[in-house]
């Protein structure tokens, strides 16, 4: 244990310590900041005899390393020698400077055991100029903390705020810039903070970023079409009827010789099944539908050809459909057709309400209706309401259900029961669309119960056998009308296409594989719609810090209360509602929007305000 004795100064794990006994096997030490350790020998380095009265010892001024390298001529010194020429000392402080001079390996190289030679003149401009950047970089990082700190910060700092842009978009776990700030690095708080320096605005939205999907079109060239013989139903009178600004119209419904006819748009005429277009489209599961965008699922070429109603003629799988005495929707025939379709809104269908062939299809259609209600449909009726964001403002504007909205929506449904059956019949495997009943059995009329019955309704599913969905009163039923916009029910055009033309069949697995992909993507999408469209209705709040408007009380658990604003379809929750009682409405008065936390706060007017 050469050199070692009580007091000496000694380092261990790059902390100084001073010895404070010697064991035949063991030394005890005591390291900066007093906590003491039994250690080898061989885990320590000596630096001084000490004694040492302080930890750490002291720093003492840093000498002119120039001129210590002029005097060492090239030559290696012992570390003691070395010690006593740079601070003209040899005592424990003058050593752990030296050490700590060594450390910096700017002019100096080697050990306290091999002694200390000088660094050649290159490497020492070298170590000298990364030492400058570094402490310029530290510098630079200080001053653009300050900025930040002060809320003006520059447009030349927008690549150094990248980090906390992706903490904002989901895109990377944590950030030097908000540990250095003192911040939570969650994207809630990068959000706020990327806000308030004004280098995001409220027209940036994160959540795609964060639910990692892509708001770009898919970019494959769509294929010509299969020549496939179709039926000429050119000479039905049949209207694409959709909301107003809508782009991919793939239905459209008409009435001939006594059956109504839904014809679907038939891109799986050119999407065949394993092409690299239907595999995109798989893995998307459906359109993307958001305030400030929508992200097709099949490239935009898709929608050019076979929406309905775009050209003069269209292709469509055509749907003739019997709505028996009963009210039940019997598949009459399945057709490969050309049409001819006109396209309206739901407000310019009803100047045509009383004419055929809507006068014949709402007849029809109705007793189809009243059989879904005697079957245990629930016809929930609660607001929404659509978002659009551009051009630096939010809309919000109500959808009202319509007779012609209703109309349509039955003819769908129609289709897809009377196709189920069909399929079922013929044990075609399909994506059969199932939901167990609620588990309320309350069915009133008001808008508690209604938002009560909501509520209690489970998720409706895809599976590979016949079942009940028992919110739509219909058993079974596939979704078969929306091919251009999800992809289960192009997958059904698909195994449709192959029972019409005698071909095999998909199996329930191949069927189940691609299932299992597109129906998660589409839940994802589902999830970020409804997340989408909250952190927009924020942003109207934030827009209209003025708002106020009339809540209803749609549940009441103790002190826990719910509001539904109607006009904005949004919920919000208070602990403060009084005797307000269910179903009661309420003036209320925005009181502050966070859009990066989704949350508004509303305030409730006093009583004696109401009227």
């Amino acid at each position: 244990m050469q050199h070692l004795n009580i007091g000496a100064l000694v380092v261990y794990h790059g902390k100084s310590a001073a010895i404070i006994s010697i064991g035949k096997e063991k030394i005890e030490i005591r390291i900066e900041g007093g906590a003491t350790r039994s250690v080898r020998p061989k885990d320590i380095e000596f630096l001084h005899a000490g004694p040492v009265t302080a930890l750490p010892p002291q720093q003492l001024p840093d000498p002119d390393s120039a001129e210590i390298l002029e005097l060492m001529e090239g030559e290696t010194l012992p570390f003691a020698d070395f010690t006593a020429l740079a601070y003209s000392s040899n005592s424990p402080d003058a050593a752990w400077s030296a050490r700590k001079l060594l450390e910096e390996g700017v002019f100096f190289t080697g050990s306290i055991e091999t002694g200390v030679s000088c660094r050649p003149p290159g490497e020492v401009a070298a170590a000298l100029a990364a030492r400058q950047a570094k402490a310029d970089e530290k510098a630079a990082r200080e001053a653009l903390l300050d900025r930040i700190r002060s809320g003006n910060v520059e447009p030349e700092d927008r690549s150094n705020l990248r980090e906390i842009e992706q903490v904002a978009l989901g895109t990377a776990p944590s950030s030097r810039l908000m540990r250095d700030l003192g911040m939570e690095a969650t994207p809630e708080k990068a959000h706020q903070l990327l806000l308030k320096l004004g280098v995001w605005d409220l027209f940036t939205d994160p959540w795609p970023a964060r639910f990692d999907v892509s708001l770009d079109d898919p970019a494959y060239e769509l294929p010509p079409d299969v020549m496939d013989e179709r039926v000429d139903l050119t000479g039905q009178t049949a209207y694409a009827i959709d909301d107003e600004g809508s782009d991919d119209p793939d239905d459209a419904i008409a009435f001939d010789d006594g059956l109504v006819w839904v014809h679907v748009a038939d891109p799986a005429a050119a999407v065949l099944s394993g092409s690299e277009i239907d595999l995109e489209a798989c893995e998307r599961g459906e359109n993307l539908y958001l305030p400030e965008k929508i992200s097709h699922m099949l490239p935009p070429a898709a929608t050019d050809r076979f929406g309905l109603g775009l050209k003069e003629e269209s292709p469509a799988l055509s749907i003739a459909l019997r709505i028996t005495p009963e009210g039940e929707a019997v598949l009459e025939k399945l057709r490969l057709s050309r049409i001819r379709a006109r396209r309206l809104t739901y407000q310019s269908a009803s100047a045509l309400w009383d004419e055929e062939p809507l006068a014949s299809l709402r007849r029809e259609l109705a007793r189809f209706r009243e059989r879904r209600r005697a079957d245990g449909a629930l016809f929930i009726q609660l607001p929404e309401v659509k978002i659009k964001a551009a051009d630096g403002k939010v809309g919000i504007t109500p959808c009202s259900i319509t007779p012609e909205r209703e109309l349509v929506a039955n003819a769908m449904l129609a289709a897809g029961s009377a196709v189920a059956k069909y399929a079922a019949e013929r044990e075609i495997p399909l994506p059969f669309v199932v939901q167990p009943p609620p588990d309320i059995t309350e069915r009133g009329t008001g808008f508690v119960e209604m938002y009560a019955l909501r509520k209690s309704c489970a998720p409706s599913s895809v599976q590979l056998t016949p079942g009940r969905h028992s919110g739509l009163g219909l058993e079974p039923y596939v979704r078969v009308t929306s091919p251009l916009r999800r992809y289960a029910d192009l997958l059904a055009h698909q195994q449709l296409r192959r029972h019409m033309k005698g071909e095999e069949l998909f199996s329930p697995e191949e069927l189940e594989k691609k299932l299992f992909i597109s129906e998660a993507a589409a839940l994802t999408r589902r999830k970020l719609e409804k997340t989408a469209n909250e952190y927009w209705t924020l942003v109207y709040f934030t827009l209209h810090p003025d708002w106020s408007g009339e809540a209803i009380l749609a549940a009441r658990q103790d002190d826990r209360l719910t509001f539904v604003i109607p006009e904005l379809a949004y919920e919000f929750k208070n602990r403060f509602g009084g005797r307000i009682v269910p179903g009661e409405t309420v003036p209320v008065r925005l009181a502050g929007a966070d859009p990066a936390a989704l949350v508004a706060r509303m305030r409730l007017e006093p009583r004696s305000e109401r009227t």
